[in-house]
């Protein structure tokens, strides 16, 4: 295939002379492309690869249905087999669709609504712990050990809070690999004792002795158990059953990747929560009006729809999952009639679509109405893409839905939340394997009914004090 005039991007001297030349993983890079080049921008990564930036509904939904076939994952993606195995979110086909076939039931809706039950008990045992005369407390740090409970226990049927630091701490190493993978030459690098590798072997052993560990228990005693891990170590098809191997693949996925990314929803879904006082007071009026005096349970899910489209908001504007990025594996046209060269990358970002104005108007306001049914039928499908899409969407989609409904209610339900510096309009980002909060995020809390404590000016000092208003 014959190769003429790539559609425009940045070029390598303005992107020297403006400092960008390594800002590929950059969101503000990406949102700069869109608005100065339009729906499909083509540059150079500083390793050489022609890259592809799709900022446009109909060319994403290409990208990840119509032209799927002529795609492997990303680069960071097929780098990080190293760490989670081939699971689901870094397998290839065929061995993908087969992963995906026995998981599959673990995601069933009626499966789902069995952990509703789980889901709110784990975030009361949370909010238990809250000090009755209020607090100010760091939600990111409370959410990251909140949804690695709930995702062992619903998924794993194992409890590994006694061991969530080895999670949290091999997570933030995780986080610290994406730049490294897309240094040119990566692959040589990993193999010496320099940056996140150290760090990152470390991790891995214990991970590997965690996971192991739950898998041999559960063979020795011949009880599989009845959630995914179970269905993972019975489930047989015309291949045979899994290994050891597999299954560890397939749970180090689901726990790693499948609570940090509700963990980061959940913060920035709270920090909007406090943030918006009438949002607040309106999911509070809902939840009495659909629970009365009783916890949620999982029937009130559907329900709930005002708390849904709340959470749904916050993740248009602070997408968990960030960029999507595909890896040509052949020469082939798009349907617009831009030739695809073999090895080029392709990515998405949700950050740019979930901003543009074409879709979002005044797309830094914070608006849940945004999701109603009516609002969503004027919009097209890939205008809001959160969780992927495609065959390779991402299959705790239902699970995190739930998750995050129910936990909001929960919280809602009993306590008032209130952000110390109410003046701060955007929560600073650090995008890398996912999006997190780039400070703490203090809110303070208190029990519904009372009255903050004149806002304490000492802990509100504390929050703030070495607070820097960056934005994205």
């Amino acid at each position: 295939m014959k190769f003429g005039k790539w559609p425009d991007g940045p070029s390598l001297i303005s992107r020297i002379w403006d400092g960008t030349l390594f800002a590929v993983d950059s969101p503000g890079f990406y949102q700069q492309n869109a608005v100065r080049f339009g729906d499909l921008v083509s540059f150079l990564t500083p390793n050489g690869f022609r890259q592809f930036q799709l900022n446009h509904p109909d060319l994403i939904a290409d990208l990840l249905v119509r032209d799927a076939a002529h795609h492997l994952r990303g680069v960071v993606l097929r780098r990080a087999r190293g760490i989670l195995g081939d699971g689901l979110l870094t397998s290839e086909e065929p061995l993908h669709l087969r992963q995906r076939r026995l998981a599959q039931p673990a995601f069933h809706r009626s499966r789902i609504s069995g952990y509703g039950a789980e889901i709110v008990r784990l975030t009361r045992e949370m909010t238990a712990r809250w000090p009755a005369e209020g607090a100010l407390l760091e939600m990111h740090a409370e959410m990251v050990r909140l949804t690695l409970r709930i995702t062992s226990r619903c998924l794993l049927g194992s409890d590994v809070h006694a061991s969530v630091q080895t999670f949290v701490d091999s997570m933030q190493i995780f986080n610290d690999y994406l730049p490294f993978a897309l240094l040119p030459g990566a692959s040589l690098l990993e193999r010496l004792p320099i940056g996140p590798m150290p760090g990152m072997r470390r991790a891995l052993a214990a991970l590997d002795e965690l996971i192991f560990g739950i898998i041999r228990r559960r063979r020795q005693t011949g009880v599989l158990g009845d959630d995914l891990l179970g269905m993972l170590l019975e489930a047989v098809d015309d291949s045979g059953s899994m290994s050891d191997r597999q299954v560890r693949d397939e749970a180090l996925t689901i726990l790693l990747a499948g609570h940090e990314t509700t963990a980061n929803a959940l913060t920035f879904a709270l920090w909007q929560v406090a943030r918006h006082t009438e949002v607040q007071q309106r999911m509070r009026d809902e939840v009495r009006t659909v629970c009365g005096d009783r916890l949620p349970e999982a029937a009130d899910f559907r329900k709930l729809e005002y708390l849904e489209r709340v959470f749904a908001e916050s993740m248009r504007l602070y997408p968990p999952a960030w960029v999507v990025a595909r890896t040509a594996i052949e020469d082939y046209t798009m349907r617009t009639g831009e030739r695809i060269p073999k090895g080029a990358h392709l990515i998405a970002s949700q950050l740019v679509v979930h901003h543009d104005p074409r879709w979002w108007p005044d797309p830094m306001r914070f608006d849940p109405s945004r999701f109603t049914v009516e609002a969503k039928s004027e919009r097209p499908r890939f205008a809001y893409f959160p969780f992927g899409g495609g065959a390779r969407y991402c299959i705790g989609e239902g699970f995190a839905w739930m998750e995050g409904v129910l936990m909001l209610a929960t919280v809602v339900q009993s306590w008032t939340l209130q952000l110390p510096d109410p003046s701060m309009e955007i929560l600073p980002i650090t995008p890398k394997f996912t999006i997190r909060p780039k400070e703490r995020v203090e809110v303070l809390v208190e029990p519904s009914g009372k009255n903050f404590p004149n806002a304490s000016p000492a802990r509100v000092a504390e929050a703030i004090a070495d607070r820097c208003p960056v934005g994205h």
